[in-house]
């Protein structure tokens, strides 16, 4: 313990000292052990956080929830430790026991800054509805190390977009965010005979009700046209979203346990008005050796106005994986096509070569995944029935990227009616389905 308390000196100390990072993460692993096997619970004396370099210090403070003068409690600590992680700023982040002479100890938070900023990039992309795109991004994700992001984004080819982006999930107040959006959009529609041209402006405003409850309600002005050699369908839309959601996850970008309940309601207020109620239930359960069980199921209900134009279908990387995209000019009355959706997917995830985390995000580990998704879409909700079932089954991986948290690629075949498709299909997207 003599060796660990020497290196003990100023929060700035560590802050000008960012070599140091290592070897207190190192000492934790190697203490850690030591310290909790004699159920050692000290009183707190101070709380120190050590890693900082452009992440200013209240951003973090305000995630501790653990006192002062107070014996340690190594659960509110877990959950400190949980919520820093989770702002999105950090590769890794730890928590440690500095033991003092007098009996008590210091509370360390100790954490590698991802980063944060991109320079200007000119790099292709693809996307399974508009395919290969070039785009020019400037993304800053900590502004001024306030935990705010910027984003100018353009976009050619498959997609012709332009998008300006601001955030701050904790502009005021109790934890209250603001984003805003600014977005204008152009690609050829995936199965109908139309192009697409897109123009919004959304205002977010989110706040968090106690640790596992968030209001948001995100105004938003959309004009969406449909065009084609014969005519344009024009809508222009004020969308007062309305969105709460409950979130016990212990880890955002790979839970390992917990639950997130989600339940929006989009009024699409125009000509043509009608109603998008959409709900999301997900289950996350440990198993064995970093093994997760993850369970969802998504709902989608419209009321109202139901032209083709707006009509869902199944088969991509966000709903039943394994089946071809639909071409154009398909018939809208088989079982891909409708306005009203019912899935389930269940994931078992794996992590592979878990370490601690470097600034450039390469060793949050790897995960593989086995899938199975489920599901009936239709014109109506009434009309939704056995017959119309779909599925797909197969594995996928997993790999942790900087600032884009992780690439999601599967690989699955689709069934119907007891019978598998001839071929695999592959699907690519980033971060987790659910």
């Amino acid at each position: 313990m003599v060796l660990t308390c020497k290196f003990l000196k100023t929060r700035n100390d560590y802050t000008e000292r960012p070599a140091m990072t290592g070897l207190f993460l190192l000492f934790y692993f190697i203490f850690n052990g030591c310290v909790f096997s004699a159920n050692y619970k000290p009183k707190i004396t101070n709380i120190d956080v050590i890693g900082l370099d452009k992440t200013l210090q209240y951003v973090v403070d305000r995630e501790i929830h653990h006192s002062v003068d107070v014996y340690i409690d190594s659960s509110i600590a877990a959950l400190d430790r949980n919520r820093i992680f989770n702002l999105g700023l950090f590769e890794d982040v730890a928590w440690r026991l500095v033991p003092l002479e007098n009996g008590d100890a210091i509370l360390q938070y100790i954490m590698v800054e991802s980063i944060n900023k991109t320079p200007p990039l000119l790099f292709p992309s693809y996307d399974e509805e508009k395919g290969w795109s070039l785009n020019a991004l400037l993304m800053v994700k900590n502004l001024q190390g306030r935990n705010q992001t910027f984003e100018v984004f353009a976009g050619f080819g498959g997609q012709q977009k332009i998008q300006l982006l601001f955030s701050d999930p904790w502009l005021f107040g109790d934890h209250v965010s603001l984003s805003t959006y600014l977005e204008r959009n152009s690609y050829d529609h995936l199965f109908l005979d139309r192009s697409i041209n897109i123009s919004s402006l959304k205002i977010s405003i989110g706040k968090w009700y106690g640790e596992k409850i968030k209001l948001r309600f995100s105004p938003a002005l959309i004009k969406k046209s449909f065009t084609n050699n014969i005519n344009t369908l024009s809508y222009k839309f004020f969308t007062p979203e309305l969105k709460i959601e409950l979130d016990t996850r212990d880890i955002f970008w790979n839970p390992t346990k917990g639950s997130r309940i989600i339940q929006s309601i989009i009024p699409m207020l125009g000509n043509n008005t009608f109603i998008v109620w959409n709900q999301s239930y997900s289950f996350f359960l440990p198993a064995f050796n970093n093994t997760v069980l993850g369970f969802n199921t998504t709902i989608q209900r419209k009321i109202g106005h139901k032209n083709d134009v707006w009509l869902n279908y199944f088969g991509n990387s966000y709903n039943i994986r394994g089946w071809d995209l639909p071409g154009k000019n398909e018939s809208f009355d088989n079982y891909r096509f409708g306005h009203e959706f019912l899935f389930s997917s269940f994931e078992l995830r794996k992590l592979f070569f878990n370490k601690n985390g470097d600034r450039f995000g390469f060793k949050k580990g790897i995960c593989i995944v086995a899938f199975t998704d489920i599901g009936a879409i239709n014109k109506n909700w009434k009309s939704i029935s056995r017959n119309s079932i779909l599925g797909g089954t197969g594995f996928g991986i997993r790999l942790p990227i900087p600032i884009l948290q992780s690439v999601r690629i599967d690989l699955g075949w689709g069934f119907k009616n007891k019978k598998f498709n001839k071929k695999f299909n592959l699907h690519l997207a980033v971060q987790q389905k659910f």
